[in-house]
């Protein structure tokens, strides 16, 4: 048997050319892809850059805030003197020197005495309290 080589007639050509148009497909699909790829990463890169320098900027103004609020905070006193003159306002008792509750309640009390003497004086007698005895037992 002989053999034959077939030339490529017009449906081996046709059939070359589809070929090669899927090939180019191809090829145009993945340059295509490539340059979008390309465009999103520099994009990605561009609003990553924007995202950081807006962090900075707000990491700026608030240890610049912070700053500000602890230069208006005063640090405790923990002498003796500072501790005695908080706690007589916390109670109430007003600075040293001045008119004070406890003047007051000295006062007060001074006041109920004397009309307690005034009662005994008079001839009122002191009630007498009621006692209970425990029992033994």
């Amino acid at each position: 048997m002989a053999n034959k080589k077939s030339a490529p007639g017009p449906a081996g050509d046709v059939a070359r050319k589809i070929w090669l148009a899927g090939i180019g497909a191809y090829g145009r699909a993945f340059s295509d892809a490539q340059e979008s790829l390309a465009k999103i990463s520099d994009e990605t890169t561009k609003h990553f850059e924007d995202l950081v320098q807006r962090g900075e900027e707000i990491e700026d103004a608030v240890e610049t805030r912070g700053r500000e609020i602890a230069k208006r905070v005063t640090t405790p006193s923990f002498s003796m003197e500072d501790r005695i003159k908080e706690m007589r306002e916390r109670l109430k008792l007003g600075a040293v020197g001045g008119e004070t509750r406890l003047d007051d309640i000295e006062a007060r009390l001074g006041a109920i005495e004397d009309k307690l003497d005034q009662l005994i004086a008079a001839g009122a007698k002191p009630a007498k309290r009621k006692t209970t005895k425990k029992k033994s037992g």
